[in-house]
């Protein structure tokens, strides 16, 4: 996915329409975000879930590792893949991401159910 700076969106901070110039500016939103965050009554993925399409494209900062793990997640959670052959033979780091990703999508459907009255 290609980068095209400058562009022009509302802060979703500030609340003031700012000049993105680069990835870095970028980023500082980002961290400006999750320092807020520790203030809030709402996971952080769930924040950045609906704030982050405010002013970027998530794309941008998910790394190609992070994007096969959603991948792998998807792929086991839909198609019932195991992770290992028994839970000790499981990858633990995996099954930390996982459950981190199953939590956060738990976070947004919770919140979009409460949104819609169901």
């Amino acid at each position: 996915m290609a980068l095209e700076f400058p562009y022009k969106r509302q802060s979703p901070i500030s609340k003031k329409m700012t000049v993105y110039r680069d990835l870095e500016q970028v980023w500082q939103e980002i961290y400006q975000l999750v320092d807020n965050w520790k203030d809030s009554d709402y996971s952080l993925g769930r924040n950045l879930y609906f704030y982050l399409p405010l002013f970027m494209n998530p794309k941008w900062i998910i790394s190609g590792d992070e994007s096969t793990l959603i991948t792998e997640y998807n792929y086991v959670k839909e198609f019932n893949i195991p992770l290992g052959r028994d839970l000790d033979s499981a990858d633990a780091e995996k099954l930390e991401v996982f459950d981190r990703i199953r939590s956060e999508i738990n976070n947004i459907k919770i919140y979009m159910s409460e949104k819609n009255g169901r």
